[in-house]
């Protein structure tokens, strides 16, 4: 066992004791009052101080090294917030607050780096220049990096680099997962409203009917991918939500749809955007409906650097060995806001799997009202992102 793993081992109560704290007193994005709370006493114990920076919610730690190395500031994000979800686990420390649960494993990458935070402040000699531990609000689709990076996180202290890691039942425990390059999706969102002419059912050709028209839409966005998009660039465009309509005899006056696109290239989402609106206003015209709609823009797809994945993988190999390792192959269409830090750390940066599973495939699956956070991980991961530390700030 190396050196960095046993003292993550020996914070393995430290963290549960945290990650089971914030398990049992969720709380949901810009509302995480007492879990930021918790986090700065903590960390004012470690004699860890806070960059001065306003957030409603969350909180950036300073540890500088006092080795001999180079100058570099590497980020190191754990998200804190909690979903609107109702906890079915029954465990003795399941949630309090009603309606809210983790169930995404932000407690346990929040209890992560409060260890990172202990090991690095109890090593200092063992590295140089900065580490920044980027306590996020806000992760679940509420752009909290954004907000961060809005409100000053990287002017005082911009990282030359920024890693993260994220828990995932289909890793065994003990194990890491090395994401790819293109590793998760843009999120963007569309809404379009149909107007046309309401009138009697008996008697369509006295009306406009938007249902006719809005149909003839969906069908056709859902071909924009395989006629618009090269096949190996993957792109999902789903409508998720129509509403028409109040009885069979009536033909409404409006037709509303909604849906979501998932991009792995930026690039593509301009095309997807611009293909919409052309099929919206064709299909308007060929029936003589008005339209609007909006496209609106959300995270970013996540890249990540083959740099740092590089290095990710040597703390890896250096802590729990090589034979811990996974290479993750296929990006997922999901998406995170921790691309907005690697952007803002000019492209320099890399997420992370922390295994959750078992070989038996039967741990529950993230957002799922049964989900609880491995503690077996904690020092796993405490361990991989310290090593990263010690190899990138000695060199």
């Amino acid at each position: 066992m190396s050196e960095t793993l046993k003292k993550a081992e020996s914070l393995k109560a430290f963290m549960t004791e945290a990650r089971r704290h914030f398990h049992q007193y969720p709380e949901l994005a810009h509302k995480e009052f007492e879990t930021t709370k918790y986090i700065k006493n903590a960390l004012k114990e470690m004699g860890v101080p806070l960059l001065d920076a306003e957030f409603n919610t969350g909180c950036i730690g300073i540890i500088k090294g006092e080795g001999k190395g180079p100058d570099v500031i590497t980020g190191i994000r754990a998200d804190i917030d909690a979903l609107p979800i109702i906890e079915s686990t029954g465990l003795p420390y399941s949630s309090k607050n009603e309606g809210i649960m983790h169930a995404c494993g932000h407690d346990g990458h929040t209890a992560c780096l409060l260890g990172v935070a202990k090991l690095l402040s109890e090593s200092k000699n063992k590295f140089s220049g900065t580490a920044m531990l980027i306590f996020q609000p806000a992760e679940e689709g509420d752009r909290g990096a954004k907000m961060m990076l809005e409100n000053g996180a990287f002017t005082k202290h911009k990282p030359d680099e920024v890693i993260a890691l994220h828990a995932f039942p289909a890793v065994e425990t003990g194990k890491v997962g090395i994401m790819p390059i293109k590793a998760m999706a843009s999120a963007d969102s569309f809404r379009v409203k149909v107007i046309g002419r309401g009138g009697h059912g008996a008697r369509p050709s006295e009306s406009i009917n938007p249902i006719t028209a809005a149909t003839s839409m969906i069908s056709a966005i859902s071909g924009i991918v395989s006629n618009q998009i090269p096949t190996f660039e993957s792109v999902v465009i789903s409508v998720c939500t129509i509403h028409a309509g109040v009885a069979s005899n009536v033909i409404p006056q409006e037709v509303e749809f909604s849906g979501t696109v998932r991009c792995l290239e930026n690039g593509n989402r301009e095309i997807v955007k611009e293909f919409i609106e052309r099929i919206v206003s064709g299909s308007c015209e060929t029936f003589g409906c008005k339209y609007e709609y909006i496209y609106k823009e959300g995270i970013a797809a996540l890249t990540n650097s083959k740099i740092t994945n590089d290095k990710v993988y040597q703390a890896a190999k250096d802590t729990i060995g090589e034979e811990n390792i996974v290479v993750l192959e296929n990006a997922t269409m999901g998406s995170e806001d921790f691309s907005d830090f690697i952007m803002a750390a000019d492209g320099v940066g890399s997420m992370f799997r922390l295994g959750m599973g078992n070989a038996q495939k039967t741990t529950p699956a993230l957002h799922n009202h049964l989900y609880d956070f491995n503690d077996e991980a904690l020092p796993v991961g405490c361990a991989v992102l310290c090593q990263y530390v010690f190899n990138k700030h000695n060199a």
